[in-house]
C-alpha cells in the first residue's frame, strides 16, 4: 500500500498523485493540503519534519531544491526509514530522468509540468508497487542493479560491442527477463541509481518490438537528452542502448538480427535460468527456497525464488508463479528488516545535486548502537520459514529456508552457499 503526492513547495499545488496496492481511491485534496500545510509550517519554524507514524501508516515528507515536496504514505512496517528515503530519492530521480531536471525545477510552469509528468506514470507505479510480480527483480529496494548470473557469456559480450559500434554508442546492456546479463564498459560508469531506473523503466513499459524514448541521466548528464533505444531480440530478451540522434531506429532494427542471429540459441538457454537466475550446475541445499546475493563492490545483485533444480518447464512456471511471488515478498521483508536496523548500508552514489537545498538530510541508518563492533550475521525464525543473513566485505547473502532445516545447520549451509555462488565470479564483468 502506498500513496504519493508531488506538490510545489511554494504554493502546495499537486502536480502528480499516485496510489499503489489496496488503496481504492485517492486522498482528498483537503487532506493533501493539510499534510502539506504541516510540512510548510514546520519549515517556517525551522523544524525538520521527516515522518509521522500511526499504528497502521507512516507518512514521510521530502523537499527537493525548494521546488517540489514529495509526500509518501505507506504501511507502518516498523522497518528503518532509510528504505522510504531511498524510494523517495528514486521517485524524484525518475521524474528528472523522464522530463529533465531543468524542466522539473522551472518556476511558473505548473500546468505544463502536470501534462509532461504523464510519461512518468508507468515508472512511478512500478516503483510504488515495490514488487515485480513477473521478473522478480529487487534492485529498486537494494539500490544494486539486478543481474542474471550465467556462464560462458563472452560471445554475448562480443555481440554487444558489435551492436554498439553500429549504434555509435558507448552505453548499452542486454536484458533477459528484466535483468542485465552483459553490458558495455561505459554502462558501468553510470550511477547505480541511473542503471536501476533505466532498467525499471523498460520493465514497466508494455512490450513492443522496438521503441525510442528521450530520457535524461539525472546525475551523469541532467541537461543533455539521450535516446533510449530498446529492441526485442527474443521473448523477454531485449537490448537497451543510449545513443545520439543517429543512426535511426529503422537502421538498428535491420542490423540487430544480423548481429545477434547466431546467439539466439544461447539466449534461449540463458533465458530459461529464470527464476533461478544462476547456473543450473550449481547445486544448493534442498532446504533453501529463496535467496538474495549482493556484490557490494560492483553494486550488483541477484534474486532467486527457485534455487533448486526442479522442473523449470513453461507449465511448471505457470503453476508456481504465486508461490514465487510469496517468496519474493518474504525476501523483501527480510532485507527491509535487516538493512537499516542491524546492518548499515553504504551511502547511495546518487548525485547530491538531486537533493540540493533539501533541509531533510539522509535518514539515519541503524536502530542499534553496536559501538566499534559491526554485526556480520543475522538469523530469524518465523512460523513458516527460517532466515539467515551474512554480511561480508564484498558480498551479502539473504537466505530463506523452509522450516524443516535444523537450526544448528543453517549457519554452515549459508556460508557454503555463499562460497558456491561467489567462487566462480558469475556477476557481469565491470570495466571490460
Amino acid at each position: 500500500m502506498a500513496f504519493l503526492a508531488v506538490l510545489t513547495a511554494d504554493g502546495g499545488i499537486p502536480i502528480l498523485t499516485k496510489t499503489a496496492g489496496d488503496i481504492k481511491s485517492k486522498l482528498p485534496f483537503a487532506s493533501i493540503g493539510l499534510l502539506n500545510g504541516v510540512h510548510m509550517f514546520s519549515r517556517l519554524q525551522e523544524v525538520e519534519l521527516k515522518c509521522a507514524v500511526t499504528p497502521d501508516e507512516k507518512i514521510s515528507w521530502r523537499e527537493y531544491h525548494k521546488r517540489l515536496v514529495l509526500i509518501l504514505i505507506t504501511k507502518n512496517d516498523v522497518c528503518s526509514d532509510c528504505h522510504v528515503s531511498n524510494l523517495l530519492d528514486n521517485i524524484f530521480a525518475a521524474l528528472a530522468m523522464l522530463v529533465g531536471l531543468d524542466v522539473l525545477l522551472k518556476q511558473n510552469e505548473v500546468l505544463k509540468l502536470q501534462k509532461m509528468l504523464v510519461v512518468c506514470h508507468p515508472l512511478i507505479d512500478y516503483l510504488l508497487s515495490q514488487i515485480d510480480k513477473e521478473k522478480f527483480t529487487i534492485g529498486d529496494l537494494t539500490g544494486k542493479l539486478d543481474c542474471l548470473l550465467a556462464s560462458h557469456t563472452r560471445i554475448l559480450q562480443e555481440r554487444m560491442c558489435q551492436f554498439l559500434d553500429v549504434a555509435d554508442s558507448l552505453y548499452g546492456c542486454l536484458l533477459i527477463k528484466g535483468k542485465v546479463i552483459v553490458a558495455s564498459k561505459e554502462w558501468w560508469t553510470l550511477t547505480s541509481q541511473e542503471q536501476i531506473l533505466i532498467c525499471s523503466y523498460v520493465n514497466s513499459l508494455p512490450k513492443v518490438l522496438s521503441r525510442e524514448i528521450i530520457i535524461y541521466l539525472p546525475t551523469s548528464s541532467p541537461q543533455n537528452s539521450n535516446r533510449l533505444i530498446t529492441l526485442h531480440l527474443l521473448r523477454d530478451v531485449e537490448i537497451c542502448v543510449l545513443c545520439s540522434s543517429e543512426p535511426s531506429l529503422a537502421v538498428l532494427e535491420d542490423e540487430a538480427p544480423k548481429i545477434w542471429r547466431d546467439c539466439f540459441d544461447i539466449l534461449k538457454v540463458v533465458s530459461n535460468l529464470h527464476p533461478r537466475n544462476f547456473p543450473s550446475n550449481i547445486e544448493l541445499d534442498k532446504n533453501i527456497i529463496g535467496l538474495i546475493l549482493i556484490n557490494t563492490e560492483t553494486n550488483q545483485c541477484m534474486c532467486s525464488v527457485q534455487p533448486s533444480n526442479d522442473d523449470c518447464s513453461a507449465e511448471s512456471k505457470a503453476i508456481h508463479v504465486s508461490e514465487w511471488q510469496k517468496k519474493q515478498e518474504a525476501l523483501r521483508s527480510l532485507y527491509r528488516l535487516v538493512v537499516g536496523t542491524y546492518f548499515k548500508e553504504k551511502d547511495s552514489d546518487a548525485d547530491r545535486r538531486l537533493r540540493a537545498d533539501n533541509p531533510c538530510h539522509t535518514f539515519d541508518f541503524g536502530n542499534c548502537d553496536y559501538g566499534d563492533c559491526k554485526p556480520g550475521e543475522f538469523y530469524m525464525c518465523t512460523q513458516e520459514n527460517k532466515c539467515y543473513v551474512i554480511n561480508e566485505v564484498s558480498y551479502q547473502i539473504y537466505i530463506l529456508y523452509n522450516y524443516e532445516i535444523p537450526l544448528y545447520a543453517i549457519r554452515s549451509v549459508s556460508h557454503k552457499t555463499l562460497k558456491l555462488l561467489t567462487e566462480k565470479r558469475l556477476f557481469p564483468t565491470v570495466g571490460k
